[in-house]
C-alpha cells in the first residue's frame, strides 16, 4: 500500500505578519487603539520566530512605513501643530538669508529648519521627509535585538509626531551613540550623542554617563575620547554661532527657564492630587501653581536624571550601563515640567535601547504610553480637564514606569 503522501507546510515568511500590520495601520488609520493593537498581534506573532527576522527587510520596512505614512498624511490633508509653519518654516528662511534667528530650539535645530527650508515645497511635507532617514537610522542601531527594531519601525502611535517634529533626530542619535558604545568606539559614540545635543540637549545625558562608566571602571583614556568626541562635536556646531550671534543663540538656554509647569507633565499629577495645581483649560497650557513648585520640579528632574548616570556610572557590566546611560534622556524627558506629546518619539528609541532579557512588561508599558499619548493628541485638544487628565496620567505614569522597570 503507497503511504498517502502529506502536503508540506507552506512557511509564511516571518516579516510579512509586520509588513500586513504596517499595510492596514497605512490604509486604515481607523483609531489608535486599533492600530495599535494591528501591531502589537503582528508583533506577538513573530514573537516565537524572532531569529529569524534579518536587517535588510526590517530597514526596508521602515522606511516603506515611514514614507506610506507620509503620503496618506499627505493625501487626507492632515497637519500638525502651528509649530513647523510659525517657527520651523521661517527661523529656517531666516538663516538662509544669513541671519541667526532667536529660537526656542537649540543650533542643530534651527540647522535642521534650514534644511528644510532649502528642500522647498511644504514644511510639513519637507519636515516628514527629512525625518524618514532618521527613523531607519534609529532601527538600525537597534538591529542587536531585531524584534525591537521591528516594533519601532511598525508601531504605528508615534507616526504623527515624529512627521511634524524634528524629535527622530536626537532619538537616532541616541541609539547610534549607544551601538557605537557597545563595538567600544568611544570617540564616534561621542560624535553621535553630540551632534544630537546640538540638536535638543536630552543625548548629552548619555554621554555623560557612557563617560562616568569608563571614568569609574579606570578607563580613564576611553573615557577621555568619548568626551572629546561629544565636545568636539558640540563646539563644531555651537562655537561659530555663538561667536557670530551669542545673543540669539544663547535665546532657548534662557527661554526655557521661564516656563511654568503645564496640565501635561508629571509634576502636575501630584500637585494637583493634593490640591496645589489648578488646571489649565487645555493640557499644554499653564497650570496655576506656587513659585516654588517650578523650583521644586525642576530639582526633581535633574534628581531623576542624575539617579540615571549615577546607577549607569555604578553599573558592574558594560550592557547594564549603556541601559542605564540610555534612559537618562527619557528620565529627564518625563519629568520636565513642560511636557511635550512628541517627546515619546525619544522615549520609546531610549526604551528600546535599553531592553535587555525581559520584554513583555516594558513592551506592555511602552504600548500603553504611546497609544494613549496619541488619544491625547490631537483627539482631546479642546477637551476639559476632567477628560484628558485620566489619559495624560495614563501616558506618563505608564512611560516612568516603563523606564524604572528597565533600569533596574
Amino acid at each position: 500500500m503507497t503511504a498517502l503522501a502529506v502536503p508540506r507546510r507552506v512557511a509564511v515568511d516571518v516579516h510579512l505578519p509586520l509588513a500586513i500590520a504596517a499595510a492596514v495601520a497605512v490604509a486604515l488609520g481607523a483609531h489608535p487603539i486599533v492600530d495599535s493593537l494591528v501591531a502589537a498581534g503582528a508583533l506577538a506573532i513573530t514573537w516565537s520566530r524572532r531569529d529569524e527576522l534579518h536587517p535588510l527587510p526590517l530597514l526596508a520596512l521602515a522606511g516603506a512605513f515611514a514614507l506610506a505614512q507620509i503620503c496618506v498624511s499627505l493625501a487626507r490633508g492632515a497637519h500638525g501643530d502651528l509649530d513647523p509653519r510659525v517657527v520651523y518654516d521661517p527661523e529656517g528662511h531666516t538663516l538662509l538669508h544669513g541671519t541667526f534667528p532667536r529660537s526656542p530650539y537649540p543650533v542643530g535645530a534651527v540647522g535642521v529648519f534650514a534644511l528644510e527650508a532649502l528642500l522647498g515645497g511644504s514644511v510639513h511635507q519637507a519636515n516628514a521627509l527629512l525625518m524618514v532617514p532618521f527613523q531607519v537610522l534609529a532601527v538600525a542601531a537597534l538591529l542587536r535585538r531585531p524584534w525591537v527594531a521591528a516594533a519601532v519601525a511598525i508601531w504605528p502611535a508615534n507616526t504623527f509626531f515624529w512627521q511634524f517634529r524634528f524629535d527622530l533626530v536626537p532619538a537616532a542619535a541616541i541609539a547610534v551613540g549607544i551601538a557605537l558604545a557597545r563595538r567600544e568606539r568611544w570617540h564616534a559614540a561621542g560624535w553621535a550623542l553630540g551632534l544630537g545635543a546640538a540638536v535638543k540637549w536630552t543625548p548629552a545625558l548619555t554621554a555623560i554617563a557612557v563617560a562616568a562608566w569608563l571614568l569609574t571602571h579606570r578607563r580613564t583614556r576611553d573615557a577621555l575620547r568619548h568626551a572629546a568626541g561629544a565636545t568636539a562635536a558640540l563646539l563644531f556646531a555651537n562655537l561659530p554661532v555663538f561667536a557670530l550671534a551669542f545673543a540669539a543663540a544663547a535665546a532657548p538656554y534662557r527661554a526655557q527657564a521661564a516656563r511654568s509647569i503645564t496640565g501635561e507633565s508629571l509634576p502636575h499629577l501630584p500637585l494637583r492630587l493634593l490640591g496645589l495645581a489648578q488646571p489649565p483649560r487645555h493640557y499644554y497650557g499653564a497650570a496655576a501653581v506656587a513659585g516654588w513648585a517650578n523650583t521644586a520640579a525642576g530639582l526633581c528632574q535633574l534628581l531623576a536624571a542624575g539617579a540615571l548616570v549615577v546607577l549607569a556610572a555604578r553599573s558592574p557590566r558594560a550592557e547594564t550601563a549603556f541601559a542605564r546611560a540610555a534612559l537618562g534622556p527619557a528620565a529627564f524627558l518625563l519629568a520636565n515640567r513642560v511636557f511635550s506629546p512628541q517627546f515619546f518619539v525619544v522615549v520609546l528609541v531610549c526604551c528600546a535601547c535599553a531592553i535587555r532579557s525581559r520584554v513583555l512588561v516594558p513592551a506592555v508599558l511602552l504600548a500603553t504610553a504611546t497609544t494613549a499619548n496619541t488619544i491625547l493628541f490631537p483627539g482631546l485638544a479642546s477637551a476639559a480637564s476632567s477628560t484628558w487628565t485620566p489619559v495624560s496620567a495614563l501616558a506618563l505614569l505608564s512611560a516612568a514606569a516603563a523606564v524604572a522597570v528597565l533600569a533596574r
